[in-house]
């Protein structure tokens, strides 16, 4: 049984470095003319490729392509909270006695460390713990450390 984040990968979270060239096709006649056969023989993990004179288009099956919409909602969502994070922490720089701009980085911090539940690769509840990384809530005594050093 896994025992660390890093250790807990699933087929989802291997399966985006095995999309994989499928078939081709060089014209949309060519496509056309395959019938519902051309389609169907994009396999799971395939990228099906498809040349017109109007551009290029990629085919996916529905379970890779919602998987990479998901991914790409994660990303959107770590960026937002990277960007809050940074100004809370802008607001502990400027305000370091305050107690509520600590509470406040400490809350954006797990609510986005934490993976959304809606993500197509979330596989487990479980929530990233720092075990040799003690969190420090009074501000007098984060002055001091920070001090000593």
């Amino acid at each position: 049984m896994p025992t660390t984040l890093a250790e807990q990968q699933t087929e989802n979270e291997i399966r985006p470095s095995q999309l994989r060239p499928g078939p081709v096709w060089a014209s949309f006649e060519q496509f056309r003319m395959a019938g519902p056969s051309g389609p169907e023989s994009v396999d799971g993990g395939q990228v099906g490729t498809l040349r017109t004179k109007g551009g290029v288009f990629r085919l996916l099956r529905d379970e890779d392509f919602q998987f990479l919409v998901g991914l790409a909602s994660e990303a959107k969502r770590l960026q937002g909270g990277l960007t809050t994070m940074v100004h809370a922490a802008k607001v502990i720089r400027d305000h370091p006695s305050s107690p509520s701009a600590v509470e406040l980085l400490l809350h954006l911090a797990i609510e986005y460390g934490a993976s959304d539940a809606s993500h197509p690769s979330q596989t487990s509840d479980t929530t990233p713990v720092a075990e040799d990384d003690e969190v420090i809530l009074d501000a007098t005594e984060l002055k001091r450390l920070v001090r000593k050093r």
